[in-house]
């Protein structure tokens, strides 16, 4: 190995000066939030780098920010006319199935009053209008008025073939739930937050 150099001495010596002051920096401190002390979180439901997001902005994302929707999920869902955490959560024809499995559960078998007025007839197609909530909900999606030949082909693709599992599609329970707390979330940040408070004191 060759002698080194009046320059490449320097240039050693000045990596060294300036990697010890990097080392000596203290860590930067992080921003508090206010929510230190807040315990609840729906990370199996987020993308790792979302977790610490607010629902409200969880919610206007696109639905690739739910863990399990990749690429080809994602792709499906659009043709849907489903891009974001609320169009899955508004998304029409899941909340209708949603609504049927849920009056299913209380429907009494064979319990119908022969004065009884009830129908879903706009919800489903004209041959499944006489059934009861629990054929409906076993009924393959295409019952469910409105919806096309291709949607059901889409949803078959993503493990959704019956009423009842439109209904407990858990990416669409996410997004619902997700959109549905996001209205109680309170956004200001800390000091936004103190400066509330003073304000109602003053009221």
């Amino acid at each position: 190995v060759g002698r080194l150099g009046v320059t490449e001495i320097k240039s050693i010596i000045s990596y060294g000066k300036q990697n010890r002051a990097i080392m000596s920096e203290p860590p930067a401190k992080k921003t508090k939030t206010g929510w230190e002390e807040h315990l609840c979180n729906c990370n199996e439901a987020l993308m790792k780098k979302d977790e610490v997001d607010h629902l409200t902005s969880i919610s206007k994302s696109p639905v690739t920010i739910l863990q399990g929707i990749g690429e080809k999920h994602n792709e499906l869902l659009e043709h849907l006319g489903i891009k974001t955490v609320e169009d899955l959560a508004s998304y029409k024809f899941y909340l209708m199935a949603r609504a049927l499995k849920t009056l299913a559960e209380v429907e009494e078998k064979d319990g119908r009053k022969a004065e009884s007025v009830m129908n879903v007839d706009k919800a489903v197609d004209k041959a499944q209008e006489k059934l009861t909530f629990s054929d409906m909900v076993a009924s393959p999606i295409h019952i469910l008025q409105g919806l096309s030949e291709k949607a059901e082909e889409l949803f078959k693709q993503l493990g959704v073939h019956t009423v009842s599992e439109l209904a407990e599609f858990k990416y669409a329970r996410w997004a619902e739930a997700i959109v549905e707390m996001s209205k109680y979330e309170n956004t200001l940040t800390e000091t936004e937050r103190k400066v509330d408070r003073e304000l109602h004191k003053l009221e």
